[in-house]
């Protein structure tokens, strides 16, 4: 399985119990889908989150963040540097 990274902007107002109530969504879908959820990180202020996500295809990472109601800007592969 590949690592994709989920690309996410958030609206202005957006509270953090939202951004973690959509992880928790997220995660669910994707199990449901045979995937694997790994972490998110996600800066309020700044706007922006990111996920990383175990799956064969970025579709796959798509349909899941579909399955959860969570917008979705760009999946991109990447590779673990650890």
């Amino acid at each position: 399985m590949a690592i994709f990274l989920g690309v996410h902007k958030i609206p202005a107002g957006m509270e953090e119990k939202a951004a973690i109530e959509g992880y928790e969504k997220y995660k669910e879908s994707a199990k449901s889908k045979g995937i694997h959820a790994i972490s998110a990180v996600y800066n309020i202020e700044k706007g922006f989150a990111y996920c990383q996500t175990e799956a064969e295809t970025a579709d796959q990472v798509r349909e899941a963040h579909e399955g959860a109601a969570v917008p979705l800007e760009d999946v991109i592969e990447v590779k673990s540097l650890t």
